[in-house]
């Protein structure tokens, strides 16, 4: 199991433009495009500091797992991700650990995944997430990048 670094740090927001906004103007950010994940009944942006990336996550709704955390937890902090060489052997070597997960098993993407060179990968991105109660109450999110895509 190989864990290369930290890659992206999850926020969750009530306002995606004003916390874009706080980004650039605090931190100089690098923006990328809203995309919109109906799957979860949300829209985020990555905004890149240095090199690592903030998922800034809104909800499109009154339901869906980032409108529940806002109900619940208010804006801040959602989840750490991990760049990782093969999730199903970091879900498998986690697991034998006592980690549980989120999903049973990995999720493709279901949207193009642009880079902020403007490359496009479809399809080949996979992800999961551990369940917080398994690892101090944090949710990690572990994500395997498309070969020759290189993660921050």
């Amino acid at each position: 199991m190989d864990m290369r670094r930290i890659t992206e740090i999850g926020v969750a927001v009530r306002d995606l433009e004003q916390a874009t906004q706080l980004f650039v103007e605090l931190f100089n950010a690098d923006i990328g495009d809203i995309i919109e994940v109906e799957r979860y009944a949300m829209h985020y942006r990555m905004c890149r500091v240095g090199k690592v990336d903030f998922e800034l996550m809104a909800p499109t709704g009154d339901t869906g797992v980032i409108a529940e955390f806002l109900a619940k937890r208010g804006e801040g902090l959602h989840h750490i991700a991990f760049a990782v060489d093969d999730i199903k052997d970091t879900m498998g070597t986690l697991g034998k650990k006592g980690v549980q997960f989120v999903d049973d098993a990995p999720i493709r993407a279901q949207l193009d995944v642009v880079d902020y060179a403007g490359r496009v990968f479809c399809d080949d991105l996979q992800f999961t997430f551990s369940h917080p109660a398994s690892i101090l109450g944090i949710l990690f999110e572990f994500i395997q990048y498309p070969e020759g895509y290189q993660a921050p």
